[in-house]
């Protein structure tokens, strides 16, 4: 942020054009109403960045100043009972937040003196007009042709500049000396008014003024790339008042001070390219309600695009075939009378006042000296008055609905790959076979035909070593501004790398997490179905090995039940009783399939053991073998054997 040292003066310039984001972090209940407190963010870098304290009825009233726009803008709604709960607080703080995006997102919006006032009062706090009005009477306070009149309120699009109307004195016999100028081409008398160490000027003589001309003064503070001394800037002043080019606007009168420069131009009452393009019927009327939401939007034929066209790169040639650089085109700069392009603002880069397309080059690299800026800014007027509508991106996704040799052109300067390479120069462009096929250089001569003086520029030596040098600063800043912004996009990308490697890693570790428990799930899920079906088997075998036992015995249904007055577990524990069991045998002998000769009980009894510890393998009883069930333990048993579990076998020692 900048640090005042009184009212006016600012110890380093702010870059108006700087984008500004802002955060809602925490809320705040003071003395019965809630405080939000916002963290604004300017540029790239978060060194640059503050707090401010706003409530609600603060946004509401940013809501009425931007109202003027016509731009709908989703502020919530006023709530007068409940408007303590936690909950609620809540929903407003983010619903807030969704607002200030939507105003410092648009371009119009955000580069607005309310805007700017409400995300940082202590840059915007201070009253431009004022210092404006005091800067443009010092300019003129030896100048006793014009009269400074009203303020014509805030009809651009930058802060720090003000327009006024002016009106033309009588002159005073003996006040002023004649003397010739550079630029009387229509034999037009000048007079040279007297200047001091902090301001100077020029003015046109009085006799030669047209009285239906409306003329207009317009001051406009420096910025933070002016690089040439004061006592240096009166004489490219007086050299600018006597460039002659037949499309650029003249200036009549050109005064500095040590906050900025004042010039007087003619006013055009049709307004600017912009005002075509959108149809705005009175260009004296704010810049927010001429451009915020214009009615309708009109595109040029592609002849007038070429001519028009042809026209801007021919002044730009000769600017910078001067030692001069432009470097602020865009729409609003530009006048069209009789089919003739004439550039304004000639001043601006003395001033070293920011571009209006600044936030949009300063996202590639590859645009850094003055000639590229005013290609790229080329590149964006050409694409507006093709389809009516300015380019919101710094680069062209898409171009559709216009000829292949315009397409062509667009791509070569707005084009992503175009922006990476690197931009044609000047020359390149006014030789490209859009211009030859769509404008021809008779009717672009013709459109001239009422100015038809030879194009002058004068420049000492000193005065371009000066721009030279100035020039050379500029593009080391913007340079510097440009790396600023690859290294936050970078650090950016990173971040989200990092967090995605780590969303990545937790799924991958949650994935396996899944894949093992489901895993284990689908073993205990076979063992459990091994278990039962061994078991089932196992009792078929045991049932028929008891039924053999019985019939061997020679027991039978009577002879059970004549024995009615012993107690009913006697005839079945004798029935049952098993012999002596066994020696096991030796670890081998589980694989065979015939067990050894003894009872059936015992054979059952074995096999029920075996079955804790080697669930898959059964006994078989040869005797059972010839009754029904041996074919169901048959088929038990090759199951039992298909899914046999090695894994659960142990190892037994035999006694033999």
């Amino acid at each position: 942020m900048a640090i005042f040292a009184s009212r006016y003066e600012r110890k380093l310039p702010i870059d108006d054009t700087q984008a500004l984001s802002c955060e809602i972090t925490t809320v705040e209940e003071v003395d019965g109403h809630t405080e939000y407190l916002l963290r604004v963010q300017r540029g790239p870098t978060t060194e640059n960045s503050w707090n401010v304290l706003r409530r609600y009825n603060d946004f509401d009233k940013l809501d009425k100043c931007l109202r003027i726009s016509g731009i709908e803008l989703p502020l919530p709604r006023k709530r007068i009972f409940g408007n303590m709960r936690p909950e609620f607080v809540a929903e407003r703080k983010q619903a807030l937040q969704v607002y200030i995006n939507a105003v410092l997102m648009n371009p119009i919006l955000a580069s607005s003196l309310p805007a700017k006032r409400f995300v940082d009062p202590e840059s915007y706090s201070q009253s431009f007009h004022d210092h404006a009005v005091q800067n443009a009477m010092f300019c003129l306070r030896n100048d006793s042709a014009w009269a400074l009149g009203a303020t014509m309120g805030a009809i651009g699009w930058r802060l720090r500049k003000h327009y006024f109307k002016v009106t033309p004195k009588p002159p005073e016999k003996g006040s002023n000396k004649l003397v010739k100028s550079g630029s009387q081409t229509h034999q037009s008398k000048h007079f040279a008014a007297g200047s001091s160490s902090n301001g100077s000027g020029h003015s046109m003589d009085g006799g030669s003024y047209d009285p239906n001309a409306e003329m207009v003064a317009e001051w406009l503070e420096a910025g933070p790339d002016k690089f040439i001394e004061e006592k240096e800037m009166t004489g490219i002043l007086k050299s600018l008042m006597g460039l002659q080019h037949q499309h650029i606007e003249p200036v009549i009168l050109a005064g500095h001070t040590e906050s900025g420069c004042l010039v007087i131009r003619k006013f055009h009452k049709h307004g600017t390219l912009k005002d075509v393009l959108c149809m705005a019927t009175n260009p004296k009327n704010p810049f927010l309600s001429k451009y915020g939401n214009p009615k309708g939007r009109t595109a040029l034929s592609m002849k007038q695009v070429a001519t028009y066209g042809r026209q801007i790169l021919e002044a730009l040639i000769f600017l910078h075939s001067k030692g001069y650089a432009y470097g602020h085109l865009h729409s609003g700069n530009i006048v069209i009378l009789d089919d003739c392009v004439k550039l304004l603002d000639i001043e601006n880069q003395l001033l070293g006042v920011p571009a209006f397309y600044r936030p949009f080059f300063m996202q590639h690299s590859k645009i850094h000296t003055m000639e590229t800026v005013d290609v790229y800014c080329f590149g964006h007027v050409l694409f507006e008055m093709t389809m009516g509508y300015p380019l919101q991106e710094s680069v062209v996704r898409q171009i559709t609905e216009c000829p292949e040799a315009l397409k062509c052109l667009l791509e070569s300067i707005l084009s992503k790959e175009a922006c990476k390479t690197g931009l044609p120069t000047l020359e390149q462009l006014i030789g490209h076979r859009f211009f030859t096929q769509y404008a021809s250089t008779g009717e672009a001569a013709a459109a001239g035909g009422a100015n038809t003086e030879k194009p002058h520029f004068k420049l000492s030596l000193n005065a371009k070593e000066l721009l030279k040098q100035a020039a050379i600063k500029t593009e080391n800043r913007l340079r510097d501004e440009q790396k600023s912004v690859k290294n936050q996009k970078r650090i950016v990308r990173v971040q989200e790398l990092m967090s995605s490697e780590e969303e990545k890693r937790k799924s991958k570790q949650k994935a396996k997490l899944e894949h093992k428990q489901s895993k284990l799930k689908q073993q205990g899920s076979l063992q459990t179905n091994n278990g039962r079906l061994s078991l089932a088997a196992a009792t078929a075998t045991a049932a028929t090995a008891s039924s053999s036992t019985l019939a061997a015995s020679g027991l039978n249904a009577a002879d059970s039940f004549n024995r009615s007055d012993s107690t009913p577990e006697e005839p079945t524990l004798a029935a049952l009783k098993s012999p002596p069991p066994t020696p096991a045998p030796p670890f081998g002998s589980i694989y065979r399939r015939d067990p050894p000769a003894g009872s059936a009980s015992t054979s059952a009894s074995g096999s029920v053991e075996r079955q804790s510890s080697t669930p898959n393998m059964l006994a078989e009883d040869p005797e059972a073998a010839e009754g029904e069930g041996d074919g169901l333990t048959r088929s038990a048993l090759l199951e039992s054997i298909c899914k046999f579990n090695r894994g659960s076998l142990r190892k037994v020692r035999s006694n033999d």
